[in-house]
């Protein structure tokens, strides 16, 4: 345990530097990660953390932000939902910056796969994870496992902690060597950490632009199959997903087109139980100008 005034970590997340103050709590780790950003952040999300008074195993927080110059003072919140808050507070910011700088979030994975760049785009529970997690289980960098950040011509993953559900143990065993940190939530949640990866994610390298996206289109009884998309329908269906984290209709469609104009789309359906890596792999091995 630390004392209330000395840090107990800091994590970068872009432009925003969450530091964190109080006792050791093992579900803040969905906060701190070993990665670090590709830029210095500019902005803090500074965390208190004390014991309730009242109440044994339930904690006080104050949440204190620079980028809005805001503070939230939490009482009596259980371990789990003090991470939530100071999770949410991290990325709130990180939103915020982010559209300061002009950037679109993309609702989306992020691998770098033999020099070829790849975004992986589909709804909640597509299998976005499952299959950079398995492209990374065979040698590829996890940049992100579903928030990618794009302007004009240029992408980067937003670090966090890769959050797996219980099916992925089933279809990616070995994932169980990795460092993870179970998260009591119903269905629970476990948070791997990319670090313990055989190639973790560096940031020398962590801005470039994007050379294929793939959007996850479903499961079917036929064979995994993967088939180039139109641009129009890309655009539509990236930017819906976009809209979801930005007001600024304008500038999501415009970084969008601006990634589909240098990047080809695929849509892909895989057979039941398929991961997909297969696919990808032929894919990207067709590829004969991988970004640099």
């Amino acid at each position: 345990m630390t004392g209330n005034h000395v840090p107990q970590f800091r994590a970068h997340y872009l432009w925003v530097d969450a530091i964190v103050r109080g006792p050791a709590i093992p579900e803040l780790g969905v906060v701190e990660h070993r990665i670090a950003s590709p830029w210095p952040a500019g902005y803090d999300v500074g965390v208190r953390i004390e014991r309730n008074r009242f109440t044994f195993g339930l904690w006080d927080a104050t949440i204190e932000s620079t980028i809005d110059g805001g503070s939230d003072t939490l009482t009596g919140l259980d371990a789990l939902h003090l991470a939530e808050n100071v999770y949410r507070s991290v990325h709130r910011d990180v939103m915020k910056a982010a559209h300061g700088e002009q950037w679109t979030r993309l609702h989306a994975a992020l691998v770098d796969c033999d020099g070829v760049r790849v975004a992986i785009a589909g709804h909640s529970g597509a299998g976005k994870t499952t299959l950079a997690l398995a492209l990374a289980l065979r040698g590829a960098q996890l940049r992100a496992d579903e928030g990618v950040f794009i302007r004009g011509t240029e992408s980067v993953g937003l670090p966090r902690r890769v959050h797996l559900k219980a099916g992925t143990f089933d279809v990616l065993p070995e994932v169980k060597a990795h460092d993870s940190l179970y998260l009591p939530y119903a269905p629970p949640v476990w948070a791997l950490d990319p670090s313990t990866l055989s190639i973790p994610p560096d940031a020398d390298s962590a801005v470039r632009g994007i050379d294929l996206v793939l959007i996850l289109d479903g499961w079917d009884e036929g064979t995994t199959r993967i088939a180039p998309m139109p641009a129009a329908q890309a655009i539509q269906s990236l930017a819906e997903q976009s809209a979801l984290w930005s007001d600024n209709h304008g500038l999501t469609l415009r970084n969008t087109a601006a990634l589909l104009s240098n990047a080809p789309c695929y849509r892909m359906i895989r057979h039941h139980g398929d991961t997909g890596a297969d696919a990808v792999e032929k894919l990207v091995a067709s590829c004969v100008t991988p970004g640099t």
